[in-house]
């Protein structure tokens, strides 16, 4: 018996940022697109009157502005633009960007403000590492340097809308970059405090996605400098997200929502095949783009898709982000708390099992995330990966818990409610996306981890990519897919 057979030129399986951008830009330049989500699925959460946003990054929720005028130009989205822009020069205006800090870690025996301008950061230094700050000072001269030898080798390269980061390539990897050591961070910190090395290390992970003690000081350089830049705190990623959406629609694109893929087969020449469970119609495409998580893309995929998908592993998650939800009262929050933080108790234990966090506060004030008096705070928590079927979280919330008592003194009289229903059935599902990955194997910074080209006209787009850059490395992705696959049509 033979299935009803659907054609499309481009199917983008998953609905993350990267595979909507590529897919809208695929759609308005008039290729027929159909995007696969998952039924269901909610990237946020409302209880009683509060709104929760996961997260697995600062960069989800402090976007450059930058992104967002790459993104609002390069799909035609100046109206989204526009907002946004009158949203951050507001805040700029009003001191927010240049007084106070952006974002805070928290650590055993320091409280450190980020902000964006190092003069102001250089105050932070002084206070917390009295006795290092000459040597601090000294190592942020060094990145500065390595900034100024990156801005060199742009003018060597040419203009590219990427730089510093390209597509995979052998022979650029082997002939460029000659300019640069291969200094790591561990031994350029060797001599500091234990304290201030696992600053670094945190504002490196918390800004992406990527657990690593090697980082190159060239990647380094260019995260811990380009950062600080203005950003727009607050940000609401889901907004964005359904922008662009509603642009794919007006450009053409489908949207087809389902419970469970069945089965993606790679049949070549013919191109690539999808079967949903409990639909009898067969998906067929010329392009096929993976946009979720790779490790969850794996059981869907037939064996030649698999094997194709596992040659090219080179990253796999060492922590789920697991999210609680909690309703408090605004007096209990401490005064010179940050909106946005993240906080580790104890520095010689793993960071698993509520011994680091990732906080986010809803504005103060904004009564469209919480009732008056009161605010949404978001806690991630870290569990590695193959602990998550063993672990039931009413047990697993304990250590969280009592690290926010630790944080919030007199929390436990000013709690509305503590949920973490939401996790239960959302960390589970394919299109969940918070994770922390660590690479297997070596890999050059400026082209990557995860491949985004498979072989036979297969891509992915996701957070592996480029996993250090958090979102910013989904946009840049998911913009490289788009002109890849526009590369083959001319």
């Amino acid at each position: 018996m033979e299935w009803p057979l659907k054609e499309q030129e481009i199917i983008v399986l998953g609905s993350g940022l990267g595979g909507l951008i590529a897919g809208t830009l695929l759609a308005k330049c008039n290729h027929s697109v159909l995007l696969f989500r998952e039924n269901g699925y909610q990237p946020s959460h409302t209880l009683k009157g509060y709104r929760f946003t996961p997260f697995s990054s600062i960069s989800e929720k402090c976007l450059k502005p930058h992104l967002l005028k790459k993104i609002s130009q390069t799909l035609g989205l100046p109206s989204f633009l526009d907002s946004q822009k009158g949203d951050s020069q507001g805040k700029a205006n009003s001191g927010k960007f240049n007084k106070e800090g952006v974002y805070q870690f928290i650590l055993p025996k320091a409280r450190i403000d980020i902000f964006s301008q190092r003069s102001l950061s250089q105050k932070e230094w002084k206070r917390e590492f009295a006795d290092e700050s000459a040597q601090i000072e000294r190592f942020y001269d060094d990145l500065e340097q390595t900034q100024h030898l990156l801005q060199k080798l742009k003018s060597k390269e040419g203009v590219s809308p990427f730089f510093p980061f390209r597509q995979q390539s052998f022979i650029k990897n082997f002939f460029s970059f000659n300019s640069f050591s291969g200094e790591r961070l561990s031994r350029r910190l060797s001599g500091f405090s234990r304290e201030f090395k696992e600053l670094i290390k945190l504002r490196l992970t918390s800004w992406g996605n990527f657990y690593s003690d090697q980082f190159p000081m060239a990647l380094t350089a260019h995260l811990l400098l380009d950062e600080l830049g203005t950003l727009i705190s607050n940000f609401d990623l889901e907004k964005l997200e359904q922008e662009i959406l509603n642009h794919f629609l007006q450009c053409g694109g489908e949207v087809k929502e389902t419970h469970q893929v069945k089965k993606v087969e790679m049949k070549w020449p013919k191109g690539q095949t999808l079967s949903l469970e409990g639909d009898q119609t067969i998906f067929r495409s010329k392009f096929l783009i993976l946009n979720a998580p790779l490790h969850r893309m794996l059981p869907l995929l037939d064996r030649k898709g698999r094997g194709v998908v596992t040659g090219q592993e080179r990253i796999k998650p060492r922590y789920v982000l697991i999210p609680i939800f909690l309703g408090i009262h605004e007096k209990v929050i401490p005064v010179g708390m940050k909106d946005l933080l993240i906080s580790i108790l104890d520095l010689e234990k793993p960071y698993s099992d509520g011994n680091v966090i990732f906080l986010s506060l809803s504005p103060k004030g904004d009564e469209r995330q919480a009732p008056e008096g009161r605010r949404a705070l978001t806690v991630m928590s870290l569990m590695e990966l193959d602990k998550w079927e063993q672990t039931l979280l009413v047990d697993y919330q304990h250590g969280v818990l009592r690290h926010l008592h630790h944080l919030f003194p007199f929390l436990k009289n000013h709690i509305d409610f503590v949920d973490f229903q939401w996790a239960s059935e959302h960390v589970p599902r394919w299109s969940y996306s918070h994770f922390l990955y660590e690479a297997t194997s070596d890999f050059h910074w400026r082209e990557g981890v995860a491949p985004m080209r498979l072989p036979k006209k297969v891509y992915f787009v996701g957070k592996e990519n480029f996993p250090y850059l958090g979102l910013e490395g989904e946009i840049i992705t998911g913009l490289m897919v788009a002109e890849e696959i526009l590369k083959k049509y001319s």
